[in-house]
Order: structure tokens, then C-alpha cells, then sequence
């Protein structure tokens, strides 16, 4: 399938240029994951859910986002066992330094799109992505042959 083979051919530029940051792509897309409202407080177990991964992975991610002072924990009000993760000013200011860093390889990638070509690609990507997520729980599941 073709989104497969730019989902690969993505995977491996993306890896390319994640070696020279400080931070991973599944770690970037957490941090980046708070800046769409950055007053916004999460729990693991909700991260996990929206990030679709699984809890040990969003766990050791948001523990290394923590360790570099990107995230910050609060203790939930209602519940003590529970810790509220936030995005800290130096998270703010990390992803956008990352963004920059990243934005002239987008450039490069998007360089000889025409303007309306670039539109209506964005409008499409925005289309799937908003079915996608409004239908993560209608995956069917193909029968295996006994």
C-alpha cells in the first residue's frame, strides 16, 4: 500500500533527523502533544489513550520528558494517587527550538508543491486525520484462514 511505503520512507528520514537532537520522535511527539494547549493538565493513563501507546511506553517517555524539565508533575486535587503531567515553559520553548530546527527539511520536502497543490493536500490530510480519529474504535479485523 502506498501510505505504507511513506509511512516507512517518513520513519527513516524522520530517524535521520532525530540522531542529531536531544530528544527521540516518540518523545517529541508527547511534548508537542501538550502545545496545542499548553494549560492543559494529563494523566498518564489519558496520554496513553490519545497517544495511542501503551502505558509503559508513555510512562518511560513522559519519565525522560520529566528528567530534561520539559514536563513538570502535580499531584491531582481530587486524588492524590494520581499526578497531573504539564508542559513546562523550557517544553514551550524546546519544541519550538525543535520545530525550527525540522522546519528546513519540511521546506525541502514541500519546496516544489505549487500553492494549490499544497492546499488541497492539507485539506486532505486534515479530512483523514479527523476520520482516523473519530474512528479509532471501527477498526475491522481480518479473518484469519484456519
Amino acid at each position: 500500500m502506498l501510505l505504507g511505503i511513506i509511512e516507512q520512507l517518513k520513519g527513516t528520514r524522520e530517524e535521520k533527523l532525530f540522531s542529531e537532537l536531544e530528544i527521540s520522535p516518540s518523545q517529541f511527539a508527547v511534548l508537542n502533544h501538550f502545545t496545542h494547549n499548553p494549560e492543559r493538565r494529563w494523566t498518564v493513563s489519558e496520554l496513553s489513550s490519545v497517544m495511542e501507546m501503551n502505558q509503559p511506553g508513555i510512562t518511560k517517555i513522559v519519565q525522560r520528558l520529566i528528567e530534561k524539565k520539559l514536563l513538570a508533575t502535580a499531584t491531582d486535587k481530587s486524588d492524590a494517587r494520581k499526578k497531573q503531567l504539564r508542559i513546562t515553559d523550557k517544553g514551550l520553548k524546546y519544541c519550538e527550538y525543535t520545530v525550527s530546527l525540522l522546519m528546513p527539511d519540511i521546506h525541502q520536502v514541500l519546496a516544489h508543491w505549487p500553492d494549490d497543490e499544497l492546499a488541497d493536500f492539507s485539506r486532505h490530510l486534515e479530512k483523514l486525520k479527523c476520520w482516523l480519529d473519530d474512528n479509532r474504535d471501527t477498526v475491522i479485523l481480518p479473518k484469519q484462514p484456519l
